[in-house]
This record gives structure tokens, sequence and C-alpha cells, in this order.
């Protein structure tokens, strides 16, 4: 497993240790939230037309795909966004926060240049604002939160942990009834950093493997 934006276990003992005072404070609770399978789904654009194709459920494919597609010459002819959806039911609405992240499989990673990263953003879709089902529209919606980190060649075959403390944050702030999440290239940082690749990626949704579906983790005290 790679983990993305984590500190390690010793930092993260100080973190606790430090905001509890030396642990007297109350009992962190986890909870352990799998996506919702007939929800995740993905969404493509041709960038040459610009036109916004359905939404394609992840229960039709097995996985969710997030990245650009390219041609033989390396030109991009195609952005995917993926979109997972986690419920909240289970975290109570006056929870504090400690942190949260998701932990996804990845089947495939198809990068320009396996030696670079290839940089992509991760939104929280406000499930207020713009709830399930996933729909065309929402490729382009409005961010609650985001947060930007690289896929890497390596990734593919393991499990990626991805901090997103900071957007369960805000879904907390706002009582989302979701934590819903899209995964995209990030094009901008792409034109901006020599040093990075374009690429996409292969959600496991869990059909064969059952482990490898993709799960929220909260950490979080009353």
């Amino acid at each position: 497993m790679r983990k993305i934006g984590i500190l390690g276990i010793v930092g993260v003992l100080a973190v606790f240790l430090a905001g509890c005072g030396g642990g007297d404070g109350p009992a962190i609770q986890t909870q352990f939230i799998d996506s919702s399978f007939s929800v995740d789904a993905d969404i493509t654009r041709d960038i040459g037309t610009g036109i916004i194709g359905a939404p394609i459920a992840a229960s039709s494919t097995g996985s969710v795909l997030a990245g650009v597609t390219l041609d033989a010459a390396g030109a991009p002819t195609a952005d995917t966004r993926g979109f997972l959806n986690f419920p909240l039911g289970a975290i109570p609405v006056n929870a504090s926060i400690r942190f949260a992240s998701v932990t996804v499989f990845l089947n495939r990673v198809t990068l320009r240049n396996t030696s670079l990263g290839s940089p992509f953003f991760l939104d929280l879709i406000d499930t207020v604002s713009f709830p399930p089902p996933i729909v065309s529209a929402d490729y382009s919606a409005p961010f609650a939160a985001t947060r930007s980190f690289d896929f890497l060649n390596t990734d593919q075959g393991i499990f990626v942990e991805i901090d997103v403390t900071s957007l369960m944050l805000e879904a907390q702030r706002r009582v989302l009834p979701s934590f819903e999440i899209r995964f995209g290239f990030d094009e901008a940082t792409f034109l901006a950093d020599l040093t990075k690749t374009r690429g996409i990626v292969e959600i496991d949704e869990g059909t064969v493997v059952p482990s490898q579906k993709p799960f929220l983790t909260v950490d979080y005290v009353i």
C-alpha cells in the first residue's frame, strides 16, 4: 500500500497525545464505510468536440475510470472524471473529525511517461446541492473542497490510501448526507510542471475481489 499525505504512526501518535493532553481526552472512534456501488460512476468529455457523455455506472463495468485518454501520438482525446460516493449515516452529526482517508485499489495505471507522476485533483461534491444519482452535469459541478496529489506507475495493482481529512471536515461542517468525491486529471498542474505526465487510472469496485472495493476511513470523537 502507498499512503498519500498521511503521517506515519509515530507522527499520528504525537498529534493525538498533543491534542488530548497525554491521552486523557475522549476515545477516538473509527468507522470504515464502503463506497456505494450503485451510485459510483465515471463521466467522459470528448476533448475534440467538448461533448460530455452520459455517466457510466460502476455497476455495469466493475470499476471507475479517471484521467486522460491519449492517441498514438500522445495527444489527449478524452477526459474522464470518476465519482465515488460514501454514505455518512454512521457518522454522528456532532462528531469532531480527527482524520479521514479514502483507500482505492488500482487495477490499471496508464501513464504517458512511466517514470513521472501524474497529477490528479480530488474534489468534494456537495450532495445536498448535487444529490445522487451521478448525472452528466456533475462532471463540472462546483466543488466544496479539493486537494491534489500524484498517481504513480507503481500504484498499479496495489492499494493507495489518500488523506481526505480536509474534505471530510468540510462535509461534516455542511452536514452532508454522503461523502462524494470526484477524481480528475489536473491539467493546470501538468502544464505548469514539466516533471509531470498525463495518465488514466482504473479504480476497482470489488466485484471480483470484494476486499478491493473503495472504502472511507473516518476517525472521530464525540
